[in-house]
């Protein structure tokens, strides 16, 4: 693995975007660039976070930091080029291209959103590694999300209308993700989508469910409480009961203890 010199990089990676109107060549130059940073021979250990499970250049974080900064002018003034890289960034098998390809989805400022939407549901299938997953629904959607509110719930609301589990449990990790967005804007939306699943939860979708929940109690505590409390009100399951319990922790303790009265 290379170290890295940032004087070195940022004339790399200009090098690098020059070819960005030509995407097999800027495919091709950017697998360059991060082979002469890759260590292949990173291991992780038991305690490491969530990682992908597909192969992996491990690279430095400033390459990616850097890149991200450099490309976000070439995206702004060419969209239609644009997507055209993410499609093609988005057939190599390494998880940071994967990401890449990703990163120029929601950095997209288009006036429709039909060509974000197409390449996500395309792209979000259920065998994809799970970690690619989380970046496509959070990173990959967030001008989506901000710009277009209505098409991102009509997304979300699509995958839970399926009659495929798998589908239902990406429609879930979609809400958490989008909770989890600093600027979130349409709280209200993320309350009415998951309303039926969390006043009925079924056992296929808890850890989703869980995680759902928690990132809205970190996002908006006193608003998320006072939803679930009414959910709690209207649902006829135990299982809502237990799922918000075992949320609990996520919350303020002021939160926490309105909560448990309600529980009782």
């Amino acid at each position: 693995m290379t170290a890295v010199n940032l004087a070195r990089l940022r004339h790399q990676i200009q090098a690098l975007v020059a070819q960005f109107d030509s995407p097999v060549q800027f495919h091709q130059a950017l697998q360059g660039l991060f082979s002469l940073y890759a260590n292949y021979a990173l291991r992780f250990g038991e305690t490491a976070a969530a990682r992908p499970l597909i192969p992996m250049y491990h690279l430095p974080h400033p390459v990616l930091r850097q890149l991200k900064l450099d490309l976000q002018p070439y995206i702004s003034a060419d969209p239609e080029t644009a997507l055209a890289v993410a499609d093609e960034l988005w057939g190599d098998g390494h998880y940071e291209i994967k990401y890449t390809a990703i990163f120029i989805l929601g950095a997209l400022s288009l006036d429709d959103p039909q060509p974000i939407l197409e390449r996500v549901k395309r792209w979000l299938t259920p065998g994809l590694d799970q970690v690619l997953k989380s970046d496509l629904l959070s990173t990959g959607t967030r001008w989506l999300q901000d710009a277009f509110p209505e098409a991102w719930e009509s997304l979300i609301l699509t995958l839970l209308s399926h009659t495929e589990p798998k589908r239902i449990s990406l429609g879930i990790q979609a809400l958490a993700a989008g909770a989890q967005q600093p600027n979130l804007s349409n709280l209200p939306a993320v309350f009415r989508l998951a309303s039926p699943f969390i006043r009925d939860p079924h056992s296929a979708f808890t850890r989703d469910l869980e995680r759902l929940i928690e990132s809205l109690a970190k996002h908006s505590p006193h608003e998320t409480a006072y939803f679930l409390r009414q959910t709690l009100s209207l649902s006829t399951s135990p299982e809502t009961a237990r799922l918000i319990k075992n949320c609990l922790p996520a919350f303020p303790e002021d939160v926490r203890a309105e909560l448990k009265s309600a529980l009782d």
